[in-house]
């Protein structure tokens, strides 16, 4: 009877171990910042979990602790996952907003630098020359920057054409005057 007992419970001391690991690690997983620890403690639910299956499938004994423990072990470790690449992902995007701050103040200077040197431009063919290489620059400004920053690239494409229409005006009107 003692060998019956002994069968029925194997692989159960690592299903309980798993089960009781996967829902800490679970817990833990789903705390920002300190959810990359559950990163260790899933691995090891993960492992136990695979020891009670084997254990029990080798003696016909009940396998859900160990599917439990492999469960919630597995969802730990996805979860810790997605913390881990929410935060890389995050420092890459102040990266990202120290450019768009760099373009803006490069944008900022620009007009402070267009405004005082409007009057010092000898020709409307140059002013619009100057535009097209500003608009080439924006294109470049475009590349780096990720989708976020659209909406920006767009209004400065909307009022670099609005200017060059207002150079086209100009010339023309100046042609009539001549």
């Amino acid at each position: 009877m003692e060998t019956q007992v002994n069968q029925q419970n194997n692989g159960q001391g690592f299903g309980i171990a798993a089960l009781v690991l996967g829902i800490l690690a679970a817990v833990i997983s789903f705390i920002p910042c300190v959810g990359v620890v559950a990163l260790l403690i899933g691995i090891v639910a993960i492992v136990f979990g695979a020891v009670s299956l084997a254990k029990a499938s080798m003696y016909s004994a009940p396998k859900g602790l160990g599917i439990a423990g492999v469960s919630l072990g597995s969802l730990a470790l996805l979860v810790a996952i997605f913390w881990i690449l929410f935060i890389v992902k995050l420092g890459d995007h102040s990266e990202i907003e120290d450019k768009f701050r760099n373009f803006m103040e490069w944008t900022e200077d620009f007009n402070d630098n267009v405004d005082s040197s409007v009057e010092e431009v000898q020709s409307l063919d140059d002013l619009e020359k100057a535009l097209d290489e500003l608009e080439g620059a924006v294109d470049d400004v475009h590349q780096v920057l990720n989708d976020s920053t659209k909406e920006v690239h767009q209004e400065v494409k909307e009022a670099l054409q609005e200017a060059k229409k207002e150079i086209e005006h100009a010339k023309e009107k100046r042609e009539k005057q001549q």
